[in-house]
């Protein structure tokens, strides 16, 4: 099945995604299963020790503060819940199934308010690419998924009387 260059990268980050997004479940997992506060105690001097400035310190404090079997839980929740989505995205749109830019369309776009949010309050490079490149991918499937629309309607045979 040809399909266009767009959908093809959209497949592969949704693909990768997904299996990163398991990666980080299993990560998750296994700090709970070690003892998460001496693991988080642990991550934490690890960032102090190599990573230099106050900006190391900030991030060391903030593993300890979230490093917290609720936290670490929920984290690995929704870990899992994110790459399931991803995976049944990009599986969906390989398959060519009409329903598949819809998907990625709606779950991607139900996020960009916030993210409209957080790239305003607190402007950061990383922050505005992200935005960026999520309201590239809906305007790109919105405009597929119209022009796919408009030629099977052109295509379709007018019953007449």
């Amino acid at each position: 099945m040809k399909r266009a260059i767009g959908v093809e990268a959209i497949i592969d980050y949704k693909l990768r995604k997904a299996a990163v997004g398991v990666v980080a479940g299993l990560l998750f997992l296994a700090l709970l299963l070690r003892g998460t506060e001496a693991g988080a105690a642990t991550l934490a001097q690890m960032v102090i020790d190599h990573v230099a400035g106050a900006w190391g310190l900030q991030a060391a404090t903030a593993i300890v503060l979230t490093g917290t079997t609720g936290h670490v839980k929920l984290a690995a929740a929704g870990a899992f819940a994110d790459a399931a989505l991803s995976a049944v995205e990009g599986f969906a749109l390989r398959a060519g199934r009409w329903w598949a830019p819809w998907l990625v369309v709606i779950a991607t776009g139900a996020l960009l308010p916030w993210e409209v949010i957080a790239a305003v309050r607190k402007p950061g490079w990383l922050r505005i690419g992200i935005l960026a490149v999520n309201v590239a991918v809906v305007a790109y499937l919105l405009v597929t998924v119209a022009r796919a629309h408009r030629a099977r309607t052109i295509d379709k045979p007018v019953h007449g009387p």
